[in-house]
């Protein structure tokens, strides 16, 4: 393995994927600090909303509409300027009904990207993937711990890993690329992951919370992380970027205490927690709803894993934020979109 020299200080160009997403508009909005420096150009889907592509454009991100499965077409409309691909695009669903979509978007689509930037000079491409492909059933990992199989039970983990062996394939041809596994994010933009039990819970709407925790890295972090990758990063290596160990139940109370009013403190076994699951999944295919919570987002919820990121602080830079920052954060952009009420008032209390 070889360290990447920086390049000169003439305007370079990065191309995104996922741009929109919570990883995504941390990404573009720490390059956008560098307007004199960076160039962006985003892949975005056909149905990509207005108010997505809205915030892009002002943050000066050049939009290309192309299919993530489809290389040629990639290639093709990818800028002759380009520097760097960074692959953030990921379908994070837990959903059962949702496999097919999420293992095109996130196992052929990664097959994709990394097949157009071989197709092209672009010179690196950044992956960032997820820590849970490390497993969830130890108390510490770090970079030399075995990764799961493509078969692990949750399929959401299944197919990041299964990306993972994509990427290293492509590595194999010749590809520069470099892996990021995050663990739990937090922080603005999040609609769907873990700012939803914030919000279920400031809501009165979650009666127990799920035994597990984890190590939680601040979104703008793992962004700094991702643009320190471009340069700083060791070809074919992987990067875990974790922060504060917390459980769930902690990072509840935490959050009640920066809305100044009381959450549940109650905790629900294991073996509860997904035997609910189980049966509002049934309920959910018998209604043609969506489950509130599912199987493997139980799985996911009752496991706690502590990361090391002394590889990440060391090449990149990586500094991990407070939790309480983060939290607050995340908590102050959920009021400013209008998804908490910060009002106070009653919740359910353990």
């Amino acid at each position: 393995m070889i360290r990447r020299d920086a390049t000169s200080a003439s305007r370079r160009r990065a191309v995104l994927t996922g741009a929109g997403g919570m990883l995504g508009r941390h990404v573009v909005a720490r390059l956008a600090r560098d307007p004199a420096l960076w160039a962006m150009t985003a892949f975005v889907r056909p149905e990509t909303t207005a108010p997505v592509r809205d915030w892009l454009t002002a943050h000066g991100v050049d939009l290309i509409e192309a299919s993530l499965l489809d290389a040629h077409q990639m290639a093709a409309r990818t800028p002759d300027d380009t520097d760097v691909v960074l692959h953030l695009a990921a379908d994070t669903s837990t959903d059962p009904r949702d496999r097919a979509r999420q293992w095109q978007t996130n196992v052929e689509g990664t097959r994709a990207v990394a097949e157009a930037v071989l197709l092209t000079r672009v010179r690196r491409l950044v992956h960032v993937s997820s820590a849970s492909v490390y497993g969830f059933d130890r108390h510490r990992i770090d970079e030399h711990a075995p990764q799961v199989g493509s078969d692990h039970p949750v399929a959401y983990v299944a197919s990041k890993a299964a990306a993972e062996e994509v990427v290293r394939a492509a590595i194999a041809r010749g590809l520069d690329a470099v892996i990021l596994n995050p663990g739990h994010m937090l922080g603005a933009y999040d609609l769907n992951n873990w700012a939803m039990m914030i919000r279920l819970a400031a809501a009165g709407r979650l009666p127990a919370l799920p035994p597990g925790g984890g190590s939680f890295a601040a979104a703008a972090a793992v962004a700094n992380a991702v643009v320190a990758a471009i340069d700083r990063a060791m070809i074919g290596e992987n990067y875990l970027l974790g922060g504060p160990v917390a459980s769930f139940r902690e990072l509840i109370g935490r959050s009640a205490a920066i809305l100044d009013r009381p959450l549940t403190s109650r905790v629900a076994p294991a073996w509860a927690l997904i035997a609910a699951a189980r049966l509002i999944e049934r309920l959910a295919r018998l209604t043609g709803s969506r489950p509130s919570i599912t199987v493997d987002a139980a799985i996911v919820s009752c496991h706690s894993v502590a990361i090391d990121s002394d590889r990440a602080r060391r090449d990149l830079g990586y500094a991990p934020a407070a939790l309480d920052d983060m939290l607050r954060e995340t908590i102050d952009w959920l009021i400013l979109a209008g998804l908490i009420d910060a009002s106070p008032r009653p919740a359910i209390s353990g």
